[in-house]
């Protein structure tokens, strides 16, 4: 089963742990990789498909976290640079739903695996470092979810995701800020409350200003970990997509502006 829009993806999205033993095909990992260096150039991070590739989630495997993983994206850009890890969530995220679009499954990984291992098989850059992996693969049982119909995988996705309410997304709004509100930010929120976070955290908050047409995302600082600028950047892109066109600037408080 494959879907062509990302809201698809989103909406069917959830954070996979137990993976099929079978390998990512190579027409789909140079898809991949194609995405990968895409996403690259634009954003100045490097982030890499590693294939075949046990031993960094060994640990969580042994310990019945995950099952099968021999694949993972490697999360690696500038050291220290907070703008990066959001963008590194903006982007890694874009490239875990081209998976999902194709029949892929992955989970955002921040503990959990061996980092020197990681960073024995992936690629950094002097002035670089890694910032987390996202485990992908074939979902175990993959093949019983494409005989069903996407309104079926959308219901059982939902009962797997926990989230915060849409008044703690938009917690500095009254219920008549929220009701005037146009179409497209609740459509966005509604997104980013479907995004993944580390530990389910869901840092990120969103505002509208009437007076001038935009929104803002903001990071609740008492919900926050080392994380929080790649989950505040995982959020952003679910918002992007779900309010359908506009883009935004990067940082705690950046705004998105519609198209």
């Amino acid at each position: 089963m494959s879907y062509t829009q990302l809201i698809d993806a989103i909406n069917i999205r959830s954070a996979v742990r137990r993976y099929d033993p079978a390998p990512i095909d190579e027409d789909m990992a140079r898809q991949l990789d194609m995405a990968l260096d895409a996403v690259n150039t634009l954003s100045g991070l490097h982030l890499q498909l590693i294939r075949n590739e046990r031993q960094a989630f060994g640990p969580a495997v042994d310990s019945g976290r995950f099952a099968n993983v021999a694949n993972y994206l490697a999360i690696v850009g500038p050291r220290g640079d907070n703008e990066s890890r959001e963008k590194a969530g903006f982007y890694g995220e874009r490239i875990i739903l081209t998976a999902v679009q194709r029949s892929l499954g992955a989970c955002w990984v921040a503990a959990s695996i061996d980092r020197e291992q990681v960073e024995r098989h992936c690629s950094i850059d002097s002035g670089e470092e890694l910032y987390l992996v996202a485990a992908i693969g074939y979902p175990e049982h993959h093949e019983d979810y494409a005989q069903r119909s996407y309104e079926d995988v959308v219901q059982v996705q939902s009962t797997h995701r926990t989230s915060k309410s849409f008044e703690e997304f938009t917690r500095s709004m009254n219920d008549e800020d929220r009701r005037l509100a146009p179409a497209w930010f609740t459509a966005g929120v509604e997104a980013a409350m479907k995004a993944p976070s580390a530990r389910n955290l869901q840092p990120a908050w969103f505002s509208y200003n009437a007076e001038d047409g935009t929104a803002a995302a903001h990071i609740d600082y008492q919900a926050q970990d080392n994380h929080a600028f790649n989950d505040l950047g995982i959020a952003k892109l679910h918002f992007q997509i779900g309010a359908g066109s506009g883009s935004w600037t990067w940082g705690d408080g950046g705004l998105f502006t519609r198209q």
